[in-house]
């Protein structure tokens, strides 16, 4: 099987490294360029294209899939197969009629839910309490085409955090992937259409979706911090200072302070905690602006006149 892996965040990584412990070695891996990271701006390739320089496998990084030299680099390898996961760019639909057997999309959700590009973040944000990943034939839409074959996943854990599901997914993606793709090969397998009616998206996370409202309820503050975490990451801002929320955890008991209003910050063992529309929310890490991360115990000891604010 020639087949080419499409892919560029960590989710997409962790897919192809367990593909690779598996002899499941593609021919070229197609990974978005590299973007300036960090304060000093230093151009950074994705994890995906670490992976495939360190496994010696070649790589290409166009800016535009249509771009004509890349579809003649693209043919040149005659793939049986493409395998795309988390890679980040709309597939043109001139590349899509190019492999023998198609485009496969590892999804992580249970398509026709949570199509769009941040299934694993909205899982968390909405609490569901299942979840799963999807290998579909892609079609010009986005997670639109029929599915071939999914594997459910029962969260029990409610405090799961965004990088623990993730891991959690890419193994049963993989593995999903190793089953189900010779089968599909050999023609085994017929697609089946997703009920497009049951069809729910999600979208990218916006810097203003990254700010606490603290008028919100402590189990959806909690579900944030969980979800959008270590990447982009959650804020709030007090007198002027921006503070990143890194860990903590929501008391839901709506009877507890209500002598409190919505974003008043106090203590409790030691603890900053913050009333919120419901329930109260316990920050256990934090990172202020400029600084490392610190558990809120540290923070209080040189900050006690946080105490005084109302975020």
């Amino acid at each position: 099987m020639r087949f080419i892996f499409f892919g560029s965040s960590k989710f997409a990584e962790l897919i192809l490294n367990r593909l690779l412990k598996f002899d499941m070695k593609p021919v070229l891996v197609v990974t978005t360029p590299s973007k300036p990271k960090g304060r000093k701006k230093i151009l950074s390739p994705t994890p995906v294209y670490n992976l495939a320089k360190q496994n010696n496998i070649p790589v290409l990084t166009p800016e535009r899939l249509e771009n004509k030299e890349f579809l003649s680099s693209f043919k040149d390898y005659n793939p049986d197969l493409v395998i795309l996961t988390a890679y980040g760019k709309i597939i043109p639909s001139k590349l899509l009629s190019i492999p023998k057997k198609g485009v496969l999309n590892l999804h992580p959700s249970l398509l026709p839910k949570w199509r769009g590009a941040t299934p694993i973040q909205s899982t968390i944000l909405a609490g569901d309490n299942e979840t799963g990943v999807t290998l579909f034939l892609m079609d010009e839409e986005i997670d639109h085409g029929p599915r071939i074959q999914d594997i459910k996943y029962k969260i029990q854990d409610t405090k799961i955090t965004y990088l623990e599901l993730m891991e959690k997914l890419a193994i049963l993606g993989a593995d999903l992937i190793i089953k189900i793709v010779p089968q599909w090969l050999e023609g085994k397998i017929k697609p089946i259409s997703q009920n497009h009616s049951l069809a729910s998206y999600c979208h990218k996370i916006l810097p203003k979706n990254e700010k606490i409202n603290w008028e919100k309820s402590a189990i959806e503050i909690d579900r944030k911090v969980r979800a959008l975490n270590p990447n982009p990451g959650v804020f709030t801002v007090t007198d002027g200072i921006i503070i990143k929320i890194i860990k903590g955890y929501s008391i839901n008991d709506s009877s507890l302070y209500r002598e409190k209003i919505p974003g008043q910050i106090f203590e409790l063992e030691n603890k900053l905690v913050v009333k919120c529309g419901k329930g109260v929310y316990v920050i256990e890490e934090l990172k202020p602006a400029g600084k490392n991360t610190m558990n809120s115990e540290s923070f209080l000891r040189g900050n006690k006149w946080i105490l005084e604010i109302k975020l």
